[in-house]
């Protein structure tokens, strides 16, 4: 293939995924009928657990987008992390090949239904009911209706985008989302300066900044970090001396590398959207009927929500990993192909080690994107600054950029090769 045509290609592909980004925005815009845009944005002030939720979606008001994306990501991991439990979800992945992984995508997407069904009639009756006079089932059901159609509508254009093969769908929207959110942050930071202007606001400032570029630093090391295992062959077990001396580099070159964040946002997502399912109910029901007399109770619940919140984060992480990576197929591979790991036997001690490697990895991993989770709030605690209403954008911002620069890499090189076929 030519170059000018795969230049072309890739322009097209291109050209249709900003065209779903755009529809995917003009959604979050479009009012739920007889609700007004912003009610949202009031409750959402209320409660710190739909700030994470604020992020992915971009919009801090109830539009027809307002549910986004979530419900098909907790979809997903959900029919991720049942697959190994259940045989028959196991053997469609396996077995059934391509047939197998379009069933388990039927069933993802009912699941999206479900949950965005059961989220949009939370947000009906425990959030909007509360604060607004016209209430009424009428009212209700036009909101899940609306809700849910606009999360279904963000699954397609998910799917829709990853087909072009360019980057995840589901990540691209996230994206898409944050970036669009910036220049209302800026517009916030630029006002609270110009309302409160002082050498001490400006040495704010430049301590933030620092401090977010240092995370963004961190971020970058943390993507890429990876451990490396060890792996010799039943050849390289046999040879002399000399022998090693001649192939080292080719001895020091077999490894297997295990990334420190397997999940990436994964566990974030998950356990924010269980500990909000949790912990919300309750915190509203202290708040309306015991708040005022134990004033103490409802900052202990929101004590409680945000340390189940990091304790899921961590175990997601580590469970996620090992489900992913799965170290007893990993160990069944090694043995087929005559490599072991130096000192460890093959079978149940290779096993048992990669499973210990890939625990100790990921709870690294979560504790990690734990601490970006709640970053913010140390910061707007002690600077009163924000750039991004939360660390983790950046470290979504920071994949998404990678993984979609990697794709169109592979792209280019995978449609020069074709030529080189061809001719």
């Amino acid at each position: 293939m030519k170059k000018a045509d795969t230049l072309k290609l890739l322009q097209e592909k291109i050209t249709r995924i900003l065209g779903y980004l755009l529809l995917i925005r003009l959604c979050l815009y479009i009012p739920i009928p007889d609700l007004d845009l912003d009610i949202f944005s009031q409750q959402q002030n209320l409660n710190n657990m739909f700030g994470f939720a604020r992020n992915l979606t971009g919009t801090s008001f109830l539009g027809l987008g307002a549910l986004g994306i979530l419900p098909y990501i907790n979809a997903s991991i959900i029919i991720q992390l049942l697959t190994p439990v259940f045989p028959a979800l196991e053997r469609l992945q396996k077995e059934e090949g391509e047939l197998g992984r379009q069933q388990l995508t039927r069933y993802t997407r009912y699941l999206t239904f479900i949950w965005a069904c059961g989220l949009s009639t939370g947000i009906a009756f425990f959030v909007i009911k509360p604060i607004v006079f016209n209430w009424s089932f009428q009212l209700a059901l036009k909101i899940i209706c609306s809700l849910t159609l606009g999360s279904i509508l963000s699954m397609w254009f998910a799917e829709l985008i990853s087909e072009e093969s360019l980057g995840n769908g589901s990540s691209m929207i996230i994206f898409i989302n944050i970036v669009g959110s910036i220049p209302t942050n800026f517009k916030n930071m630029l006002q609270t300066v110009n309302n409160t202007f002082s050498l001490n606001d400006v040495l704010l400032i430049g301590c933030g900044l620092l401090i977010y570029l240092a995370v963004v630093l961190l971020i970058v090391i943390f993507q890429d970090a990876y451990k490396e295992i060890n792996i010799v062959s039943a050849r390289q077990l046999n040879i002399s001396y000399s022998e090693q001396v001649q192939e080292l580099p080719e001895l020091k070159n077999s490894y297997i590398p295990i990334k420190l964040n397997q999940g990436g946002i994964m566990p974030l997502v998950f356990s924010s959207t269980i500990a909000a399912l949790l912990f919300y109910p309750l915190q509203t029901f202290l708040n309306s009927n015991l708040g005022t007399i134990f004033p103490l109770i409802p900052k202990l619940v929101t004590f409680l929500s945000f340390g189940l919140n990091i304790s899921l984060v961590i175990f997601f992480s580590c469970f996620y990993a090992v489900l992913i990576l799965k170290p007893e197929e990993i160990s069944k591979n090694l043995a087929k192909m005559a490599y072991n790991i130096p000192g460890i036997r093959q079978g149940k001690q290779t096993t048992y080690f990669f499973e210990q490697t890939i625990s100790r990895l990921a709870f690294m991993g979560g504790l990690f994107l734990a601490f970006l989770a709640f970053l913010p709030i140390l910061l707007s605690n002690f600077l009163q600054f924000n750039v991004f209403t939360n660390v983790t954008s950046l470290l979504i911002l920071i994949g998404v950029i990678t993984d979609v620069t990697t794709k169109i890499r592979g792209y280019l090189i995978t449609k020069k090769y074709e030529g080189f076929q061809n001719t």
